[in-house]
């Protein structure tokens, strides 16, 4: 017999004893993973190859973590409900058991070659009852409950009539306990509630009528008359009318015919409040000084000022919102009428153009529009010869150049010559050689505020007739 036969027959038998070898092992490994999960196999992110399925499921409920049972509702506020309080219990062990029982043992060679994450079955458990019960202990479930829907008419003795209306947005709670409840089933614990969980309730018979109401008063309370007060204007709007009508209990009155009633008496008070608000002529005011101070500037010798006629703009209101027209709607800006009406219209009549004498520090602004033109040292009235300054708030009256101050006992010639009160003024005094300090003491002026000319001649190309001039000490 040759050799090469023989040879052929110890590689066939050697081939057959491998195979034998790797079918052996093959299905021995195949029996092992019988009950136990295949290679590369995660389960709830537990690694579970080579394990039990009692195993693995214990370990995967083991890990879980029960998040707050939480509602966001629409405005971002939050409830937040204790899952042990509901029962709440997450099984994963039916579907550990379920993946186990779909795995074939005979693959186990491709799962070598992958690796598979699995896990989404999962049994959850709770009682809805207690569900139920810890959502109604909620503050915003609550106040959404106690909070009964109302529409009504209300007086506020700050803004006036208005309307009282919480039938918009309410919470549809029995829709956000459903919802709730299916989260819970599904295996979510967090409830954002959109628009759609929200609903406007019906209206009354009762409120119906309220709204009827209301209509007709707020028709009634908005007019067309603006009081134009310089830099303010004051409408007549809901909020201003309605503390100029009857009220009874909190609620508009009416006479015989259905017609609502003014309170002659609360427009009058109307009108002195404006007098007050705006009244500025003989009477002591504050001033904010450009050193921070805020002086008193008094009244006895002040000549610039606003008085409003009070008796006309009385007779005006009256007349005008006994009347039709107040509403015709036709715009009515009214300018009322002054006693004595200041170069500036408005709460500050001194306005931001105006100059500004600091007799204790010796020192003049100009402000025009806002903005300081000039500031400067000056000389004001000789005090020890009795030749004070009036201090006060007074008006430009006129503007010359190139004249002669007369007194009892002087003749100046004056290159620029402002004068605001009798016969005091700002002008240039070239006859001094320096201003400012406590020249005035011994050296002043007859009263007028003297300067040197450059100034003045900024002062006197700059200035209009009607400048506030403000005088004060401190």
């Amino acid at each position: 017999m040759s050799r090469a036969p023989k040879n052929l027959k110890k590689f066939i038998t050697l081939i057959s004893i491998i195979f034998g070898l790797l079918l052996l092992t093959y299905v021995a490994v195949s029996f092992y993973f019988m009950n136990r999960f295949l290679p590369n196999t995660w389960i709830y992110g537990v690694y579970a190859t080579g394990r039990t399925a009692d195993s693995v499921a214990a370990e995967a409920n083991a890990n879980i973590r029960y998040p707050d049972i939480k509602i966001v509702w629409a405005d971002g506020s939050e409830s937040v409900i204790d899952p042990a309080s509901v029962d709440l219990n997450v099984d994963l062990s039916k579907g550990v058991y379920n993946i186990k029982s779909r795995e074939n043992a005979f693959l186990w060679p491709k799962a070598m070659l992958t690796s598979v994450y699995i896990g989404d079955e999962i049994n959850i458990t709770y009682n809805s009852d207690k569900l139920r019960s810890e959502f109604e202990k909620l503050d915003l479930v609550q106040k959404e409950r106690n909070d009964t829907p109302v529409y009504k008419i209300v007086f506020d003795k700050e803004t006036g009539y208005g309307v009282f209306d919480n039938h918009s947005d309410r919470v549809n709670l029995d829709l956000v306990l459903a919802a709730l409840n299916r989260n819970i089933s599904e295996g979510t614990t967090l409830l954002v509630l959109d628009d759609s969980y929200y609903m406007d309730e019906p209206y009354s018979n009762s409120e119906k009528a309220a709204q009827e109401e209301w209509e007709e008063l707020s028709g009634f309370l908005t007019t067309d008359l603006v009081y134009d007060m310089g830099a303010e204007k004051i409408s007549f709007d809901p909020q201003v009318m309605s503390f100029l009508i009857v009220s009874e209990n909190g609620m508009p009155a009416k006479d015989e015919n259905g017609d609502y009633i003014i309170d002659d008496e609360a427009v009058e008070k109307w009108i002195d409040d404006l007098c007050e608000a705006y009244d500025t002529y003989g009477l002591d005011r504050q001033f904010k000084a450009t050193n921070g101070k805020t002086v008193t500037i008094p009244a006895f010798y002040s000549t610039y000022g606003t008085e409003l006629d009070r008796n006309a703009e009385l007779k005006f209101l009256k007349d005008m919102i006994h009347s039709d027209a107040i509403r015709d709607g036709e715009p009515d800006v009214h300018i009322p009428r002054y006693i004595h009406e200041a170069t500036f219209r408005g709460l500050n009549d001194i306005g931001d153009t105006y100059v500004e004498v600091d007799l204790s520090d010796q020192y003049m602004y100009y402000y025009k529009d806002g903005q300081l033109i000039l500031e400067t040292d000056i000389v004001s009235g000789d005090i020890p010869k009795g030749w004070t300054t009036p201090r006060g708030v007074f008006a430009i009256s006129g503007k010359y150049t190139d004249t002669y101050l007369y007194g009892r006992d002087y003749i100046d010639f004056v290159s620029y010559w402002m004068p605001y009160f009798r016969g005091y003024g700002l002008h240039d005094s070239d006859w001094r050689d320096e201003w400012g300090g406590d020249i005035y003491t011994y050296d002043g002026s007859h009263g007028c505020i003297n300067m040197c000319k450059d100034a003045a001649r900024t002062v006197y190309e700059n200035i209009e007739i009607g400048t506030p001039v403000v005088v004060y000490d401190y």
